[in-house]
């Protein structure tokens, strides 16, 4: 705005001229080019990395001279150690409310929750394919029958060779799930023999400081819903029901002791935060009150 006015003018003219309606920038394919184009000197030591690198980006428009700015949140390229292997990692990694879609080297894609991180390497170069999980993630995993998918989180091991399933390791929590979606998945304690094998719509268990595993007899149906967006409730109570919508949506949401108890039975396939709050309030003839705070429901 400090340039001449004839400047800003004629920038204006070029803004309004310029057609983007039939523009769709590739975030995947601009962000996969990011990271052929950064040289390994460039990255930072994980030990020096104290806050979040944000990695800027321009894509052109073909069509005219304008151009738009993507910012990538959530990715760290940087040097790292992991025990039992020794290298450079790359780190894929999610604030609060931020979810991350990504391609790793070998065309697997990872669904990266909130709060999580993943760290890989620039290629699987070894017999095996092995990455190392902190929160939760969905993958969907390239077939490689000579080379098995191996991913580290606390303590556990979860091994496939091309398959699609979510694992959630979250310290606090002092356990390991793995939910199946398709193929089999291969789950197991380090530092015990043995694993159990899960197929689709299995789910296993694991308790890394006990190294106990177990398939979940009543396996919870929407421990993926933050990446399927389907929530399923069988007379579920609200309380139950706002923890899920909670952590599905990334909004806080409380509900009055008076009607904590009343049950849910519905199925939400793909519907808005908003939808849903309508749904439950009809349903269960519930005010729904949406704040700065979250969202509160009360009788």
């Amino acid at each position: 705005m400090e340039e001449p006015k004839d400047h800003i003018e004629e920038h204006i003219k070029i803004w309004q001229k310029a057609s983007t309606s039939e523009f769709e920038p590739d975030v995947e394919q601009a962000l996969q080019k990011v990271h052929h184009r950064i040289d390994a000197k460039e990255k930072m030591d994980i030990k020096k990395k104290t806050q979040p690198q944000k990695l800027y980006m321009l894509i052109g428009s073909a069509a005219a001279v304008v151009l738009l700015l993507i910012s990538i949140i959530g990715i760290q390229y940087r040097e790292a150690t992991q025990e039992g292997f020794t290298g450079t990692l790359l780190a894929l990694e999610t604030g609060i409310g931020e979810t991350l879609e990504y391609e790793l080297p070998d065309g697997s894609r990872v669904s990266l929750n909130h709060s999580s991180s993943l760290r890989y390497p620039e290629a699987f170069n070894s017999d095996t394919r092995e990455v190392y999980l902190e929160g939760e993630a969905f993958f969907d995993i390239a077939p490689d029958a000579e080379k098995p998918f191996i991913i580290h989180a606390n303590h556990t091991q979860t091994k496939v060779v091309g398959t699609s399933f979510g694992v959630r390791a979250i310290k606090e929590t002092d356990e390991v799930v793995v939910t199946v979606s398709t193929g089999i998945v291969n789950l197991s304690a380090e530092g015990k023999s043995g694993h159990i094998e899960l197929t689709k719509g299995e789910q296993g268990i694991c308790l890394p400081k006990e190294k106990v595993l177990e398939k979940n007899a009543n396996p919870d149906p929407n421990l993926l819903a933050w990446k399927t967006k389907i929530l399923v409730f069988k007379q579920t109570p609200l309380a139950e029901v706002a923890k899920v919508i909670e952590s599905t949506y990334q909004t806080h949401v409380s509900v009055d002791g008076s009607i904590a108890s009343l049950q849910l039975t519905s199925t939400f396939e793909k519907r808005s935060l908003e939808e849903v709050m309508q749904i439950i309030g009809m349903s269960l003839q519930v005010q729904v009150e949406t704040g700065d705070k979250g969202i509160l429901l009360t009788p």
